[in-house]
């Protein structure tokens, strides 16, 4: 295929991930070159915090491998309680790509980890140099953002 032949196996790895990540559902192959291009990678190593409850955020973060846990403040013990572990395939901290608010949580890397980083400018660059590939995105996160928001509600955090 023609397309394997002009990537390396390293980025044609990274698209595939990408291509079955629910954020991305149905956005096609050269699309996913071009978000793969407007994402940073970064690795995290174990105990390392990717971002501490209160923070301003400016990015969401996609698990390409590793695990991170997050926790939020306890409000009567000056404590950090475990609320969610999030693994390869999942995804955090999307509310910054929608406004720049203070992070909920904190997230900490549970084991070596790398992650893929969307700035929310690199997302507003999507809306309007792509925006076929920018709108897809975001109402695929705001599926994502309302079906959390309804397990929340119900108290079913397992289906979100």
């Amino acid at each position: 295929m023609f397309f394997d032949k002009i990537y390396d196996e390293e980025v044609i790895k990274k698209i595939e991930f990408l291509k079955n990540l629910k954020i991305f559902e149905g956005v096609k192959k050269k699309h996913l070159i071009y978000i793969l291009e407007n994402l940073q990678e970064r690795k995290y190593i174990k105990g390392e915090t990717i971002f501490a409850e209160n923070d301003i955020g400016r990015a969401f973060f996609i698990v390409f491998s590793g695990k991170v846990a997050l926790y939020r403040k306890d409000k009567f013990e000056d404590k950090n309680v475990l609320i969610s572990e999030v693994g390869p395939g999942e995804f955090f901290g999307e509310m910054a790509l929608l406004e720049e608010m203070p992070r909920t949580a904190t997230a900490i890397a549970a084991e070596e980890t790398a992650v893929f980083m969307l700035f929310k400018t690199k997302l507003e660059h999507l809306l309007f140099s792509r925006p076929q590939i920018g709108v897809h995105v975001i109402y695929h996160l705001s599926r994502v953002l309302s079906a959390r928001l309804r397990s929340y509600m119900t108290g079913d955090q397992k289906n979100a």
